[in-house]
């Protein structure tokens, strides 16, 4: 299958007036190609150029974690005296916060670029009808993906659906069932315009239409403008049409869709949609506002405009393992970003069945072995030597003492004796990536967005909370048959599939199953938000949290950057309540 990868094709830019003062020349600029966007984007490779720029975008988008997932019950920091804001919510987290800004700038840029896709579809000559209404759909569908994150981020937002030509300072906050009805009309618009397949894979199907479409129809059930059992009737009738379809299928292996062993592991029949990268470095530069390079991020150490080619995604849930000898700075386990990305706190662990569930050793590693000869715990080790071990069961005293590693039961996880105060924990194994050297960036994997696992849970929550228990049984037991480790359990004569098997279902015990089916890939934080569970659930579980115990009912939206209100100087954007 041919792969679309996704490159930003350079914007042309209309020539600038030369400037002066007095009778002395500061600057002319020349446009020497005499390229204009009115000549270019009604081209068909000019308008190809143009629909195809807006995906880089989402490499900096989908790559957020701290703002996906800190403070929320399965992640925290990785320093438990850590004071980050996203996660413990005190008043460090307010209008100033650079990661909300840079979250907001980069997702209304790339509304305007779709803005602007859809303004030359109406302009662009000699293209077939087929491919235009393909741009379009793909256009509307990503607007309403901006739009999903930036209403269940900021609540009521300005709502852009124009190509943006002049300096505009008056925007007004539009209401979220506003905003709620256009990402629904942009969906099902999308839905009727994309092709259900296509070669270039990492382009925007009618898959992707769908599955989001569920997902906002189930969010809006729950809220007070939503139609309620209605709106999770729809979820699930659109979850079940997409997993019915033919188009996608549970792969049989969940490790295999994460084992970069495993020859083409990125594509195969279950993944909806996905941000893509390659093994070129020229490929795979991440932009921001449309440019190489990151901004300012909080607790980070990079220079603004610092240009970065490649994923993160293999540096994040890890602790810094590399200061253990025989272990070193190797690329197998990857670099850590403990600066600003979040962890997994004990609870995360707490939730798998470790006797039944293969997603627990396909997710993580509870051996960390040596990959040189060196010296850890007063013990020589050499290559291949475990180093690190996490039992399932926790060891007693004189178990540990027996043993020339490093073991750390379950009730240990928030402590570390390499690095201060930090946790050691099983590092995450989903995401590894032994294209990537030891260093920032440079990951070679694609990210999944949207996958049929995700599938199958948004309808099974959709059927529990329209009331149809069955339905929801259905498809919350497809998924765990496929979670099970294979054959018997020797202790029962039972197979694991069958003993992985519910009866009864509640919306925590769906939560449950997101973490461990959608481990770092879903975004947690958003998910707690939409049932409702996001300050129970992370008052109970997130240790940090709950010493700090500052999670009120407001911070369910997140305060609007305080750059957006001062620069909109045409009219008033309020703040949100709280902030």
């Amino acid at each position: 299958m041919k792969s679309f990868k996704h490159k930003l094709l350079p914007f042309f830019i209309l020539a600038a007036l030369a400037g002066s003062t007095g009778c002395k020349k500061y600057i002319e600029e020349t446009n020497l190609g005499a390229a204009t966007d009115q000549l270019y984007y009604v081209t068909k490779q000019g308008f190809e150029d143009l629909a195809r720029s807006n995906y880089p975008n989402l490499r900096y988008i989908v790559g957020m974690s701290s703002l996906h997932n800190l403070g929320t019950d399965t992640y925290s920091s990785l320093q438990t005296t850590d004071v980050n804001a996203l996660n413990i919510y005190n008043a460090s987290l307010n209008s100033s916060l650079a990661d909300l800004d840079n979250y907001w700038k980069q997702l209304y840029f790339t509304i305007g670029g779709t803005n602007t896709t859809l303004y030359w579809s109406t302009q662009v000559q000699n293209i077939d009808a087929t491919t235009l209404n393909a741009r379009i759909g793909e256009a509307k569908a990503l607007r309403a993906y901006c739009y999903y994150l930036l209403v269940e981020t900021f609540g009521d937002v300005p709502l852009v659906l124009t190509r943006t030509v002049d300096v505009n300072t008056s925007f007004t906050r539009t209401p979220e069932r506003d905003v709620y009805t256009q990402m629904i009309k942009d969906l099902n618009e999308a839905i009727t315009a994309l092709p259900t397949t296509t070669a270039d894979q990492g382009r925007i199907t009618r898959g992707f239409a769908q599955h989001l479409l569920s997902k906002v129809y189930l969010t809006r059930g729950y809220k007070s403008y939503g139609s309620g059992a209605a709106d999770f009737t729809q979820a699930a009738t659109l979850a079940e049409n997409l997993i019915t379809s033919g188009t996608y299928s549970l792969r049989p292996s969940f490790a295999s869709m994460f084992d970069p062993s495993v020859t083409g592991f990125q594509i195969n029949s279950e993944v909806i949609f996905s941000v893509q990268y390659s093994t070129n470095a020229a490929t795979n530069q991440v932009f921001f506002l449309g440019k190489a390079g990151l901004p300012a991020t909080a607790g980070s150490t990079a220079v603004a405009g610092t240009a970065v080619a490649g994923s993160a995604v293999q540096q994040y849930f890890l602790w810094d393992a590399s200061t253990i000898a025989p272990i070193g700075r190797s690329t197998f386990y990857n670099r850590p970003n403990t600066a600003t990305s979040a962890t997994p706190d004990p609870y995360f662990y707490s939730l798998f069945d470790k006797v039944r569930d293969s997603r627990y050793q396909a997710t993580v590693w509870n051996t960390l072995i040596a990959q040189a000869s060196g010296v850890a715990k007063g013990n020589n080790f050499v290559a291949g030597d475990t180093v690190v071990y996490y039992p399932d069961v926790a060891f007693t005293a004189a178990q540990k003492a027996a043993k020339k590693y490093y073991v750390f039961n379950p009730d240990e996880y928030r402590t570390s004796p390499f690095s201060g105060n930090t946790r050691t924990f099983p590092l995450f194994k989903k995401f590894r990536d032994p294209n990537a050297l030891f260093a920032d960036y440079g990951g070679t994997r694609d990210t999944y967005v949207f996958r049929l696992g995700e599938t199958y849970l948004l309808a099974a929550e959709a059927y529990l909370q329209a009331g149809n228990l069955g339905k929801a049984l259905q498809y919350y037991n497809q998924l765990r048959t496929r979670a099970a480790k294979t054959g018997n359990n020797p202790l029962t004569g039972v197979a694991y599939a069958t003993e992985m098997q519910a009866t009864t279902l509640t919306l925590d015990d769906i939560l449950d199953e997101r973490a461990r089916e959608l481990a770092g890939e879903e975004f947690r934080w958003f998910e707690l938000k939409r049932t409702g569970k996001l300050i129970s659930r992370t008052l109970a579980y997130n240790d940090e949290a709950k010493a700090s115990n500052t999670l009120k009912a407001f911070h369910l939206l997140r305060p609007i950057p305080q750059t957006q209100i001062d620069l909109n100087r045409g009219a008033t954007i309020p703040q949100n309540p709280g902030y």
